[in-house]
């Protein structure tokens, strides 16, 4: 069966995406085909993750999810955010690329941190292609979504190169 070309934001989204962006902000600063996202606290005004970047491979028609730690499992009541967050990053993503059909979404990770968190995205498809060695490769086809990701804000001029600094 095709996937179709545009899907509605699920229920589920529509209840989180609201709740996540009523206490955090979500930032981006662009270098080549990577991005990288950085989540900031609405009442700090902190940080609280930088550990967040995704690859455009225009070879392989991949948005690859290179880091996702977002750290919300530190934070109170967040349940759920993660899913969000990385909803938003990767829509957002395709969006500022203009990624269209047909691309997948693909990101290694180990075999527990897939049943604990990728499987359980019922926004996405995700299913093991490769394991070896404690990692697992998966991928789920990228299929546009209505979300509006304007919210989403690019990082000051001047703080974009630094953005992109190992720590």
């Amino acid at each position: 069966m095709p996937v179709p070309a545009f899907a509605p934001a699920s229920l589920f989204m529509r209840q989180n995406l609201p709740r996540l962006l009523a206490r955090y902000r979500i930032r981006w600063a662009a270098e080549g085909d990577c991005m990288a996202y950085f989540v900031v606290s609405r009442s700090s005004g902190r940080e609280i993750s930088r550990d967040l970047m995704i690859s455009l491979n225009r070879f392989s028609r991949r948005i690859e999810i290179i880091r996702f730690y977002p750290q919300f499992y530190t934070r109170p009541d967040t349940k759920f955010f993660s899913a969000a967050s990385l909803y938003l990053m990767i829509h957002h993503f395709a969006q500022f690329f203009r990624i269209a059909a047909p691309h997948q979404v693909f990101v290694r990770t180990r075999p527990e941190v897939y049943a604990q968190f990728y499987r359980s995205l019922l926004d996405f498809n995700f299913h093991p292609v490769f394991e070896m060695a404690g990692t697992i490769d998966l991928v789920a086809d990228y299929v546009r979504s209505d979300i509006d990701t304007s919210m989403v804000a690019s990082v000051p001029s001047a703080d974009q190169h630094a953005a992109f600094k190992v720590a």
